[in-house]
């Protein structure tokens, strides 16, 4: 296990996250999620400023974990030896000045995780960093999540529950970001990059993430989950890779009526007025 080389270009400038995103390895293949995004990211131009900007994100994270390899002209690194990424991650916590985001997706931290960060967190916050920590809703019928989410909210941070977090991630003043590398094994290490227009992506992300979420005296306790069903899933990624309404139903096998009515409730569901804008909602809110 080692660290590839850190990247010794110059870091691109003007970098379309949008372009480069759409410019997968050979051997990548996309999931659905990916393929609705990258529709979604290709159509870009007819989103706000703000939605470009995570669309970006999205789309480039996508790019980012499916690569085997970092693109060599961006300030990318892959660290596999995990010593050592346990030494970049103190020293992020340690030189991060203004704001940490932290996304946590995948299994529910231990008990045992939660008393090892509670020091370190605190120690951000007596230092004056904007601690904003983002946790899938379902998650918040663990006691040990609600308890950690109070402990730390009443110190100081912000913490805030959403429908689905698609990726752990990091986000260190705007400067850095850290995404575990999704291969199935904690193992395989993390992905860290400083290069300016994608850290910007992924903070856009990982901020609409935090916008879009709920705090914990926000959630009914007996109806926690804000994840789509199967029905919704299905719906917003035929929607978001902007098929014919005669292609959507071949694929979802229902009638144009039964698809129409899906779709109004999908529309109504996100707050949203077209099906481009219920595609970039799914993206905010962890739906893709």
């Amino acid at each position: 296990m080692s660290t590839a080389p850190a990247s010794t270009t110059r870091p691109r400038q003007g970098l379309d996250l949008h372009e480069w995103a759409r410019h997968h390895s050979a051997g990548a293949t996309d999931s659905d999620d990916h393929a609705a995004v990258r529709e979604l990211s290709r159509r870009h131009a007819a989103a706000s400023a703000r939605d470009q900007q995570l669309l970006g994100g999205r789309a480039a994270l996508d790019r980012l974990l499916t690569e085997p390899e970092p693109d060599p002209t961006l300030l990318v690194q892959q660290v596999t030896d995990l010593s050592i990424l346990r030494e970049r991650l103190t020293q992020l916590a340690d030189h991060t000045r203004r704001e940490l985001l932290s996304l946590h997706a995948g299994e529910p931290p231990s008990a045992e995780a939660f008393t090892a960060a509670l020091p370190a967190d605190r120690a951000l916050l007596a230092r004056g960093v904007r601690l904003r920590i983002v946790y899938p809703v379902e998650f918040a019928q663990l006691s040990r999540v609600r308890d950690y989410a109070t402990t730390i909210g009443a110190d100081g941070a912000r913490v805030q529950f959403t429908d689905a977090v698609p990726y752990r991630m990091i986000i260190s003043d705007g400067a850095r970001a850290v995404v575990p590398i999704v291969r199935g094994r904690r193992s395989d290490g993390a992905i860290i990059t400083a290069e300016p227009a994608l850290v910007v992506g992924l903070r856009h992300l990982a901020r609409g993430l935090f916008r879009s979420g709920r705090t914990l005296q926000q959630i009914d306790p007996a109806a926690p989950s804000g994840r789509p069903t199967e029905v919704e899933l299905a719906v917003i990624r035929v929607m978001s890779e902007g098929l014919t309404d005669e292609a959507a139903c071949k694929r979802l096998a229902v009638s144009e009526r039964t698809f129409r009515r899906h779709v109004a409730q999908v529309l109504q569901r996100l707050g949203a007025t077209s099906r481009f804008q219920a595609g970039i909602r799914a993206v905010e809110r962890g739906w893709l």
